[in-house]
């Protein structure tokens, strides 16, 4: 009787997430709309010498910060002549539109950022160094889901700028 207890509550709980995940195929076609818009900026022309080309890493040295854009997209900010990189994730990453640090787990070095290097998106008050009373809520350093970097594109503030009305478009 536990048993079928046990496996009628899974059931429920089973069909409640997936339920919750759903989309509506009006919000899927909006979705698709703007990665076809991102995907004509993105497809501009720009200054090769002056930007560069597109880059599987980034040394801790080129960047300074990072912006958030939506739940696919980080906007790496250089430290030099205003540089910046769009990184587009292998996938969604639900945390990411929350998150003002990133904990990379770097596969190839630990002092530059890779595609595919994993990440959890995060607050600064997750780090070790808040987490002493009356702040220690955990032991871990973030719960957030385990996202996945991919390349580096070089871009403009004028297609950066183009990127976000799209995305603030209904």
């Amino acid at each position: 009787m536990y048993t079928s207890l046990r496996l009628g509550v899974m059931s429920v709980l089973i069909a409640f997430v997936c339920a919750s995940c759903a989309v509506s195929p009006e919000a899927e076609e909006r979705r698709q709309r703007q990665e076809e818009d991102i995907q004509s900026i993105l497809s501009e022309p720009i200054d090769v010498e002056k930007l560069g080309t597109t880059k599987r890493c980034l040394s801790d040295h080129e960047f300074r910060s990072f912006r958030v854009l939506d739940d696919r997209r980080i906007l790496f900010i250089g430290r030099h002549r205003g540089r910046l990189w769009l990184n587009t994730l292998k996938t969604r990453c639900q945390d990411l539109r929350f998150a003002t640090a990133l904990r990379v787990k770097g596969t190839l070095s630990s002092d530059r950022i890779c595609r595919s290097d994993s990440f959890q998106a995060g607050d600064w008050f997750d780090f070790p160094w808040y987490r002493r009373w009356p702040w220690h809520w955990g032991r871990t350093w973030s719960t957030g889901a385990i996202c996945m970097l991919g390349d580096f594109q070089p871009v403009t503030e004028e297609q950066v700028e183009a990127i976000e009305r799209v995305l603030e478009s209904p």
